[in-house]
């Protein structure tokens, strides 16, 4: 990604994408629970899929969860 990032355009994408998918850290485990949630949706939508437009968000989730996971849960 070597071209310049236009945040005025970046603002008003991840305005609409936080309306309708909250997607942050996770803090709590109410959030861990709606984001496994999403991350099932997607997994069963997206499957194996590298074509569909989602699969690339199955792995943003799936960080967010592992970090969560790493941080939380005992060894």
């Amino acid at each position: 990604m070597n071209a310049a990032i236009d945040l005025h355009r970046v603002v008003p994408a991840w305005q609409a994408l936080q309306s309708t998918l909250p997607l942050a850290h996770i803090e709590t485990e109410a959030d861990y629970a709606l984001t496994t949630a999403l991350l099932n949706t997607l997994l069963d939508t997206v499957r194996d899929d590298r074509e569909h437009p989602l699969y690339s968000l199955v792995s943003v989730v799936g960080d967010l969860i592992e970090a969560y996971e790493i941080d939380h849960e005992p060894l």
